[in-house]
């Protein structure tokens, strides 16, 4: 018989080890499923799949700072990891992921995709002599996504500066014939409209805030059955509209703030988190900020 059937399997396994490593783990950067993740995973899939042709499709990822896009995007490149080809003495990587520069300048974006695939970048290299080398290595290398991410840095460039950077995304794009993943903040959709021609081939996918809603009580049930406490926790529905309004939405806030009710929970040795009418817990009120 299961010791802890309220939880899912791995977690079964953490919460017979001790306080302090549940703690640890808690605290870890860890994957939660749920279904709008589970969805643009599912287009990032289709993309990587995606055949060869003149027009590659493009994704933007576009959600409010703590939305969980980065962690998505991390996630998947989990999945499709760096494989080596003994036969023929190559490296693949299927996912390429930079992190955008702070204003769009060709050079250092090209310095930072050298980084991004693990390449030396040669002494006093020239713009031309930059693009010829990620060119010829990312051919090599042969990846079937680029991932840029926080795209929305590009608006601190001037216009002029902006639709430079966006042509050379599309010229690598166009040259590589591989899709195109921007990720950022609502403004990102605004940075990309510099570029009519290349806006036009991007599918936008937000990651909206939550709302108190049955995605959100999914969200919820999710992340009670993923923390490592060793009894059942009961949070109702009036603690889950307050959890809504102290988060904002936000995920990373609402993962962080079921952490540190978590962490309570074992620390205090109550093992569940009780977070319902007449909850009478100081660390319960000081998690939500308000009496619960």
């Amino acid at each position: 018989m299961t010791e802890f059937p309220h939880l899912f399997p791995a977690s079964q396994a953490l919460a017979a080890k001790s306080a302090d490593e549940r703690i640890r783990r808690i605290r870890a950067d860890r994957w939660i499923s749920y279904p709008r993740a589970e969805q643009a995973l599912a287009k990032l899939d289709t993309l990587i799949g995606f055949p060869k042709c003149a027009r590659m499709p493009n994704l933007l990822i576009v959600g409010e700072s703590g939305m969980g896009k980065t962690m998505i995007v991390e996630k998947f490149v989990r999945d499709h990891p760096i494989s080596f080809d003994e036969a023929s003495g190559t490296t693949r990587m299927p996912v390429v992921t930079v992190q955008m520069i702070s204003g769009p300048r060709e050079a250092r974006f090209y310095r930072r995709l050298l980084a991004a695939i693990g390449a030396p970048e040669p002494p006093r290299a020239t713009l031309s002599i930059l693009e010829s080398l990620v060119l010829r290595l990312l051919a090599q290398i042969r990846p079937g996504l680029l991932v840029i991410d926080e795209i929305h840095s590009l608006q601190a460039g001037s216009i002029r500066e902006q639709a430079r950077f966006l042509n050379m995304l599309r010229f690598l794009g166009n040259e590589l014939r591989i899709p195109l993943v921007c990720v950022g903040t609502q403004e990102a959709r605004n940075a990309l409209r510099t570029d009519d021609q290349l806006v036009r081939r991007f599918e936008a996918f937000a990651l909206p805030a939550w709302k108190n809603d049955a995605a959100f009580e999914g969200l919820i049930g999710s992340l009670q059955r993923s923390l490592p406490l060793r009894r059942e926790s009961e949070i109702d529905a009036i603690a889950m509209k307050r959890i809504i309004t102290a988060t904002n939405g936000i995920t990373a806030g609402i993962f962080s703030l079921m952490g540190q009710l978590a962490i309570e929970a074992i620390e205090s040795g109550e093992e569940r988190i009780v977070l319902s009418e007449g909850t009478n817990t100081a660390g319960l009120r000081t998690a939500l900020g308000e009496t619960v």
